[in-house]
């Protein structure tokens, strides 16, 4: 790839971003941008993106010292993991949802939210919010649990 010619270098780190992809994977890229980084899924630049872990890494490869590419994408990935911090918070507040005439609406009460919200199966990272995630978009649930 050309990005990788010349004397700079790439420095990376594998990172999990669960508030940044429930965000939007578009203002990661963005905020990634202004940080002079690149966002990359773990399988390559080509390879997409699943799940939350990025391979995050310094955008600029040229015209840098190597101390300066790996200290932008410290700096970069520490302020990074900052945000999705506070991001996670939103992830975690109890949801508004739309279908209030759901099985949600009447089980999934802010006790029972409060208590399973941070629990993620080990397989699959299901998580109480996926599973209710049609009843928090829509209106028109009887259900809302998928």
């Amino acid at each position: 790839c050309p990005t990788n010619l010349g004397t700079g270098m790439r420095a990376s780190v594998h990172i999990d971003l669960p508030g940044w992809t429930k965000e939007s994977v578009d203002k990661l890229k963005a905020r990634c941008e202004e940080l002079a980084l690149q966002p990359r899924g773990t399988r390559g630049e080509s390879g997409g993106q699943t799940g939350h872990t990025y391979d995050i890494s310094n955008k600029h490869r040229l015209g840098y010292s190597e101390v300066q590419l790996v200290q932008t994408m410290i700096d970069g990935v520490n302020k990074l993991y900052e945000e999705d911090l506070e991001l996670q918070k939103k992830i975690f507040e109890f949801p508004t949802i739309q279908s209030t005439h759901s099985l949600v609406a009447k089980h999934v009460t802010k006790e029972k939210w409060d208590k399973l919200a941070r629990h993620i199966t080990a397989t699959a990272g299901f998580t109480l919010a996926k599973a209710i995630a049609c009843a928090v978009e829509f209106d028109n649930q009887h259900c809302g649990i998928y």
